[in-house]
């Protein structure tokens, strides 16, 4: 090992199926007398004591040959992610588990220096794996320890994000999933390579961006990323939204409004630990915590659509938006038009066709519970025709309209006009749930 490494022999705590794969791969490499070392996600989980699903391997020499023999005696299927860089990836049998394997090239201490972060760049060599739960030796470069220890994401070098754009959202992700704080250093070079998101694959992107939504506090992961001007590298369409006012009920302009709306989803989701004396009052049960929990898609649940339906609900404001000659403030048909450019925005992040719908049917709809529930409630009939308007995402979109009125109010919320609200759209879901079955006549043309 290079001088300037510091070698720390620490416990760490693995799942027992991982430290049975880790033994056996520390017996392959020593047959075979091949370096590699478990490097990344993998030891900074380990050391944190938090579950991580895939194990990340660097190897010295060519990575192809390694791979498909140590499939071969892992019963492991072997799959190249790319063969120019010699990334390959082994999925193991019959568990969610995947082993991840890059190589080394030159001095071990550039290859740590090559990753993403500090935290990210710590190593620990297989000839020296114990063969029980003793304590291992791990390799550190970077000061990932200690940047552990402090609980910040540091970039391991200053070309980070040049070398790979998704790195700018992984900074993020990382941060709202560990509950770190990104470095201030970082947090410049992210401004400054903001632009370095535009190439890479919409997929990725995607993929990062549902990983933000669903990690803890996301509505403040949303603003680090407006911060560095990637929110709007993502969404180009919420750009316009920036500073347009809203009328006197709202307190926040259309883009913090949206992200505002991201918050009060995990309110209204119950995400949020502890009593909440504005949230408590709805409509909330087992069967409501199973239908948000729901997959959708990809390993997406109903939760996701939902908070990307309240981040893309008032999308359309900007163009729609007129003041009347008595100076009232209007937007007319921005759920309308809204709804088509969501559209857009999810086939160009490449969602599934499903997640597409759900969420469009969500931006068209998400006045609707509102505007039904007014003055003497909804008529059998108005109830009827939103529930068959909204199809599957008719109860989706109720709790958007909660989350959206929270967000309007914000810090201004009177009590008795939420309860007044919530009073009327908590009915609506009542009597529909209590319904008599609907009988309808069959259909003279069927098209």
């Amino acid at each position: 090992m290079p001088s300037d490494g510091v070698t720390t022999q620490m416990e760490i705590t693995m799942p027992a199926d991982a430290r049975v794969y880790l033994t056996s791969i520390a017996r392959y490499f020593d047959r075979h007398g091949i370096q590699g070392y478990l490097v990344g996600g993998s030891v900074r989980d380990a050391i944190m004591d938090r579950p991580s699903a895939d194990l990340d391997l660097a190897v010295r020499g060519e990575v192809g040959p390694v791979a498909r023999g140590l499939g071969q005696d892992l019963r492991a299927s072997v799959v190249v992610l790319d063969a120019d860089r010699q990334i390959y990836r082994l999925a193991l049998p019959g568990k969610q588990r995947f082993i991840d394997m890059t190589p080394i090239e030159g001095d071990l201490a550039d290859h740590a220096r090559s990753r993403d972060f500090t935290i990210d760049s710590l190593l620990v060599a297989f000839d020296s794996w114990p063969a029980d739960d003793a304590p291992v030796q791990v390799i550190d470069f970077t000061d990932g320890l200690g940047d552990l220890r402090r609980g910040v994401v540091r970039v391991a070098s200053d070309g980070a994000f040049i070398e790979d754009g998704a790195r700018l959202l992984r900074a993020v992700r990382i941060a709202a999933e560990l509950g770190f704080t990104i470095e201030p250093g970082t947090a410049a070079l992210m401004r400054r390579d903001a632009s370095f998101l535009d190439p890479v694959a919409r997929e990725r992107v995607r993929d990062e961006l549902c990983r933000i939504l669903m990690a803890p506090a996301p509505a403040d992961s949303l603003r680090l990323l407006d911060d560095a001007g990637l929110l709007t590298a993502i969404v180009p369409e919420l750009g316009a939204a920036r500073g347009v006012e809203q009328p006197k009920e709202h307190y926040w302009d259309v883009l913090q409004h949206s992200i505002e709306t991201v918050a009060a989803v995990e309110r209204v989701l119950r995400r949020i630990p502890g009593p909440d004396p504005v949230t408590d009052s709805l409509p909330w049960d087992e069967a409501t915590v199973a239908y948000f929990d729901e997959e959708v898609a990809g390993g997406h649940t109903r939760t996701l659509t939902l908070k990307l339906a309240a981040l893309l609900h008032d999308v359309a404001k900007p163009q729609t938006k007129t003041i009347e000659p008595d100076g009232r403030m209007r937007f007319i048909g921005h759920p309308t038009q809204g709804a088509d450019v969501t559209e857009t925005i999810m086939e160009q992040l490449r969602f599934s066709n499903r997640e597409t719908r759900m969420v469009v049917s969500m931006v068209k709809e998400h006045l609707r519970p509102g505007l039904i529930t007014r003055d003497d409630g909804p008529t059998r009939r108005a109830l009827y025709r939103y529930f068959k308007d909204a199809g599957e995402v008719a109860i989706d979109t109720i709790f958007l309209s909660f989350a959206d009125y929270l967000a309007a109010r914000g810090p201004l919320l009177e009590t008795v006009d939420w309860k007044r609200y919530s009073s009327g759209i908590h009915d609506m879901l009542t009597r529909w749930r209590e319904r008599p079955s609907e009988v309808l006549p069959p259909r003279l043309i069927d098209g």
